[in-house]
């Protein structure tokens, strides 16, 4: 298809699927474009995100999902979740991680890293 020509993958992907959901839902011409392209564009960044971590070859890939927080009792989880929501980014404001060697400031990086 025309749009796969373009590299337009996740959107001749959807494009059915997109224009069914349209009709029934009465989308206008915009509004279906504008979901198109929000795919196409969520893929590009998803894949994007990928790509650089696989480029960076982190020896390990750690997430706050399965991260044993009683194995680390003085972490503060509440400032670790604040961290993960990203909101220093939007604010401007630096973020340091300071610890004892040999305590896992290197994962702290890679979590940081893995959501910004």
């Amino acid at each position: 298809s025309s749009l796969k020509e373009l590299k337009l993958s996740t959107m001749a992907k959807n494009y059915e699927v997109l224009v069914r959901q349209a009709l029934e839902s009465k989308w206008s011409y915009d509004e279906f474009l504008l979901e198109l392209t929000q795919r196409e564009l969520s893929a590009r960044s998803e894949n994007r995100l990928k790509r650089r971590l696989r480029e960076a070859k982190f020896p390990l890939m750690k997430t706050l999902e399965n991260f044993d927080y009683e194995a680390a009792p003085d972490l503060d989880v509440r400032l670790i979740q604040d961290l993960k929501r990203c909101e220093y980014i939007s604010q401007k404001r630096n973020v340091i991680l300071l610890g004892k060697s040999g305590t896992g400031n290197y994962r702290k990086f890679l979590f940081m890293e893995r959501f910004t």
